[in-house]
């Protein structure tokens, strides 16, 4: 039997290509004669509806006598209306197998619907009746209240609440709004009147400044007629709200704060400094200098060093802290106490590696490429849909911005990374804050 040759091909590897592009969904926007900004999203993928509205009612909009007024009023939408008791509304959405809730932060205030697209009627007429006609009942005020100041005392015994509260703190200053919790304070919550929880609604929550963002699985023009339906009568225009003192005079740039906490077996440490204007030019970049940094708690550079090499840490990331004014920047782990002082050297090393070294290529592609190949998650769900046009519409941004997103990512340079790391990142311009121990000193 005669052999038999074979020749074969041996092919290429494949070549990485640029990363797929996403396409955003485009929605429909209009205003209604009230003022109120609407932002249609149709998709009929799920039976579902995500009704999110936004007031400029966050906690920036505090009297100065009452921090806390604006998250007890948002926290007290949900306890009854002028039609429906606070266990009426329950039972009514749990007939509906829908909810509605509010969350208050620094700059808005904001109620969330979630119901299925037959019941698209209701769930916008319940939306409505816990938007603009809550009646604050004294009981529900009081119990509101209690457990408000529960949450407040109980997050004072979790050293990582206390570094977070103590950075933006040092950051922001005491003047300042971000200098504070959205929440307020425990003596704001406890001697806040039902009354000035009523003015401040009625202040407050009104259309004209206010946006709805509808996503799921419902016609545009039934929504159009039941929103003007929903909403009839509804007028008014907020307050303009002021931010107080200029944040960056606040910055205790090089300053390092312990706050001992006894028994400590772990610290938490926190370097923090001001951010980027959310309209800056430089965000993009920002972003991605951040990415590099510690977008990721296992691959960024915090990570690999702290957790993959040192072993020290769960996990070690940084993020910016987006607002109406001017946000911050947070670097974030936690570390035994006797490597407490190492750990924050080495992060600040990283810091000022990134800003002082040109980030090398293979690098900066893999961070481009992990933010370019998360978008699509971005818009697998109705929730996640209305939450990335909600972002839009808070800060202004482009209408094209979620499609032109990848290609801005893909213009930043390492050039790029080096400016705004040096802006942003640099150890001369950041605060350390450590809760718990720091036995070795130096830092």
């Amino acid at each position: 039997m005669m052999s038999e040759t074979r020749t074969i091909a041996v092919l290429p590897p494949p070549v990485p290509g640029a990363p797929p592009r996403t396409r955003a969904p485009r929605p429909e926007r209009w205003t209604m004669d009230n003022g109120l900004q609407v932002i249609a999203l149709p998709r009929s993928t799920v039976p579902q509806v995500v009704l999110r509205m936004a007031f400029a009612a966050g906690s920036a909009a505090d009297p100065a006598e009452f921090p806390g007024t604006a998250s007890l009023t948002g926290g007290l939408l949900t306890e009854g209306t002028e039609t429906m008791t606070a266990d009426e509304l329950n039972a009514r959405l749990d007939g509906l197998g829908a909810s509605v809730h509010a969350s208050v932060g620094h700059d808005f205030a904001e109620v969330e619907a979630v119901f299925l697209s037959e019941t698209l009627a209701e769930g916008i007429a319940l939306m409505a009746e816990v938007a603009i006609r809550p009646t604050f009942p004294e009981r529900e005020v009081e119990r509101i209240r209690a457990e408000s100041l529960d949450a407040i005392l109980s997050r004072l015994d979790e050293p990582a609440n206390v570094a977070e509260d103590r950075s933006a703190l040092e950051v922001f200053g005491p003047a300042h709004p971000y200098g504070h919790p959205p929440f307020g304070t425990a003596e704001g919550i406890r001697t806040v009147p039902r009354d000035a929880l009523v003015a401040f609604h009625a202040a407050h929550y009104r259309p004209r400044g206010a946006f709805l963002v509808a996503s799921g699985d419902f016609d545009t023009a039934e929504l159009r007629a039941l929103l003007d339906e929903a909403f009839a009568g509804w007028t008014g225009e907020p307050p303009s709200i002021g931010y107080g003192a200029d944040a960056d005079a606040a910055v205790a740039a090089g300053r390092l704060v312990v706050v001992p906490w006894e028994d400590a077996a772990q610290s938490e440490i926190r370097i923090a400094g001001l951010g980027l204007d959310r309209l800056s030019p430089d965000w993009f970049a920002g972003s991605v200098a951040n990415y590099v940094l510690g977008g990721s708690t296992i691959t960024g550079r915090l990570g690999s060093n702290l957790r993959e090499d040192k072993g020290w840490t769960y996990g070690a990331r940084s993020y910016f802290l987006p607002g109406l004014a001017l946000g911050g920047w947070v670097a974030e782990t936690a570390v035994d106490v006797e490597v407490t002082a190492a750990a924050v050297q080495e992060m600040l090393s990283e810091m000022r590696r990134l800003a002082d070294e040109r980030v090398p290529d293979d690098e900066l592609r893999r961070a481009k490429d992990a933010m370019i190949l998360s978008l699509p998650r971005y818009f697998e769900t109705p929730s996640g849909v209305a939450g990335r046009f909600v972002t839009l519409e808070a800060y202004s941004l482009p209408h094209d911005y979620w499609d032109t997103y990848a290609d801005r990512v893909e213009a930043v340079t390492a050039e790029d990374v080096q400016r705004v790391a040096r802006q942003v990142f640099h150890p001369d311009r950041v605060v350390r804050v450590v809760v718990g121990a720091m036995p070795e000193a130096g830092a």
